[in-house]
């Protein structure tokens, strides 16, 4: 089975480094409009396809180019499929991170701390199957080298193998929601504060 660094190399492969940028940025400002227009409706494929199309038209011409089809293929091939029943907050969170792998540097966006906080506000109100998956990738985290470094990569793949059994739309709640690692923390520490946040 295919790992998650190996897919997404191989969607790095035939696109410039411009392609790259646009893309990454009309998926940013994308994140950021699900965030706060009506956070709480639901995400359906075809309007997510048309809010991705418009923010990579916005970037191509703030920017003078017409490349809009191919980035736009970039953008929605990187943010994955929208899966059934999902917030428009809770996706907002993983297009912000399917950015963040296309490059983008959050850091000097004006939507960054909404973006971060997301997960940890909505962790208590979490449904009990998605509650019992959270619970079990802290213990998974907690197993496999407590002290190591946490890193978000690792816990998506965990992630997905604790959701293997579940339905789509589980793993795609459960990512919205996993928090993000702090700086020099461990898988147990990391693991701890899962717990907290989730209120085990």
């Amino acid at each position: 089975m295919a790992q998650r660094t190996d897919l997404c190399a191989s969607r790095a492969q035939g696109m410039t480094s411009e392609q790259k940028s646009m893309a990454a940025e009309a998926l940013a400002r994308v994140a950021g409009r699900l965030a706060v227009d009506d956070p709480d409706g639901l995400v359906y494929a075809l309007d997510f396809a048309a809010l991705v199309g418009g923010m990579v038209y916005e970037v191509g011409a703030e920017r003078g180019l017409d490349r809009g089809l191919r980035v736009q293929r970039i953008a929605l091939r990187e943010a994955g499929a929208v899966p059934s029943g999902v917030t428009n907050v809770e996706f907002a969170v993983l297009v912000a991170r399917a950015a963040q792998r296309l490059g983008y540097d959050w850091s000097a966006d004006d939507n960054r701390r909404l973006i971060e906080s997301i997960p940890a506000q909505r962790l208590a109100a979490t449904s009990e199957p998605v509650r019992d998956r959270l619970l079990a990738l802290a213990d998974k985290l907690a197993e496999a080298d407590p002290a190591t470094p946490a890193a978000m990569n690792d816990i998506l793949e965990f992630a997905e193998v604790v959701c293997r059994d579940a339905e789509q739309s589980v793993l795609a709640v459960l990512s919205a929601r996993i928090l993000s690692p702090e700086l020099g923390e461990t898988r147990g520490e990391y693991a701890d504060r899962l717990r907290e946040a989730v209120g085990a």
